[in-house]
């Protein structure tokens, strides 16, 4: 899609405002409250995650009201896995922009614990989303929520699209000059760096960011998960196509989770059916179920969708 004149000076206002970031958090709260002046969206986020420390650290726009940490926070850490671009996440690899729409090919994804416990009571149906990478091994994940009231379309995607590369470029650019890590490495004794320089950890903040926020978890039974079945004898693509398959994800929500070809999906699970041992999708699943840490299968352990 073409965007017009001023389409690109609303960018550019967008970027002089992340320009004059002091710091990661600082431009994170920045993105997302110029991103949420850009979209018709109901809300978006700069969220840096941590996978490997089990961190988080959101900065949401609008500011989310009091309690919804509380009341939301745990269904989101519980079933955080199930959610369509969650490859992404832990993968450590670059993604999109790209979408997910329970209106459309994720439509799977509307019957799952996490859409109906955290994204439906917020009246999220779509989502747009950006993730990459920063040198020192945790994942930014930009995202705009839209709703039935705020349809973000074409033309917001082809924004996102343009200003993506912009906002890693800076991001990289405030991350060097603030002169330390977001996450600092672990001493020998397993102690952190410069802890009193790390970020609180949340998922958002609940109050203005001089407050501290609320804490929140990612579950790690989903990486046990991937190192079961990489004993297995899986690939670490394999390993999250057998998973996403075992959430009930069909082969196009897959493709676009991971960002490759319906064809490249369906060559992936001729190998995982191969070396598994099963001939259909089915037995996947339940493979899976019978492979993975006991402490992880009681998040793969609820009914499949229904194909």
């Amino acid at each position: 899609m073409q965007l017009e004149a001023q389409d690109y000076a609303a960018i550019l206002d967008v970027l002089e405002s992340v320009a004059g970031s002091h710091d990661t958090r600082d431009y994170a709260a920045r993105v997302s409250a110029g991103l949420y002046r850009l979209f018709p969206c109901q809300g978006a986020s700069c969220t840096e995650i941590d996978v490997a420390g089990r961190r988080v650290v959101s900065e949401p726009a609008p500011p989310l009201p009091s309690g919804w940490i509380a009341q939301y926070g745990p269904a989101f850490e519980k079933f955080a896995w199930q959610h369509p671009l969650f490859g992404g996440f832990i993968s450590g690899e670059r993604v999109g922009p790209t979408s997910w729409d329970v209106d459309g090919a994720e439509r799977a994804f509307a019957r799952t614990e996490l859409y109906r416990s955290f994204y439906e009571p917020n009246g999220v149906r779509r989502q747009t989303v950006l993730i990459f990478p920063t040198s020192h091994g945790t994942s930014m994940v930009i995202s705009i929520d839209c709703a039935a009231t705020h349809p973000c379309g074409h033309r917001e995607a082809a924004m996102l699209s343009t200003i993506a590369p912009l906002l890693e470029t800076s991001y990289r650019l405030v991350s060097r000059a603030e002169g330390n890590l977001v996450w600092p490495p672990a001493d020998a004794d397993g102690s952190t760096m410069r802890a009193a320089a790390a970020p609180p950890v949340a998922p958002a903040p609940l109050e203005p960011l001089s407050e501290s926020p609320q804490k929140l978890t990612i579950d790690d039974a989903q990486l046990r998960a991937h190192k079961a079945l990489r004993s297995a004898g899986l690939t670490a693509r394999q390993a999250e196509i057998a998973l996403l398959v075992a959430s009930g994800a069909a082969t196009p929500q897959i493709a676009t989770t991971l960002q490759i070809s319906t064809g490249t999906v369906r060559k992936h699970l001729e190998a995982v059916h191969a070396t598994l041992g099963v001939s259909s999708r089915a037995a996947v699943a339940a493979t899976v179920m019978r492979l993975v840490h006991p402490e992880a299968a009681g998040i793969l352990g609820q009914p499949l969708l229904s194909r």
